[in-house]
């Protein structure tokens, strides 16, 4: 009886263990893009944003688009227009240079 008493005792003990090991959080990759953008972007002024681009601007989904933060890349092929609301919520929309809006990756 001692026996099998000290064998479930020890299975116990390597069950337990095993599941108290801490598992390190999935690295969210969504806020590592939203960081990296800004170092790999410039920041610009709403007027030197391409004109196709502004007319996509005036649509109302973009509402307080023109006290917006912009940003391109080095190539000038993309753009990043952060618009905060009422609530200082930041939105953020990617536009290639033809005003078409970009798909987050």
């Amino acid at each position: 009886m001692k026996k099998l008493i000290l064998i479930l005792a020890g299975a116990l003990f390597i069950n337990l263990a095993a599941f108290a090991q801490e598992v390190a959080p999935k690295k969210d990759t969504t806020v590592v893009q939203t960081e990296n953008y800004r170092q790999e972007m410039t920041a610009i002024k709403s007027s030197d944003l391409p004109a196709p681009l502004q007319t996509t601007l005036q649509d109302a989904q973009y509402k307080g688009w023109e006290t917006g933060t912009f940003y391109t890349n080095e190539s000038k092929d993309m753009y990043v227009v952060e618009i905060k609301d009422a609530s200082s919520k930041i939105t953020k929309y990617r536009f290639d240079a033809t005003g078409r809006p970009l798909k987050d990756e």
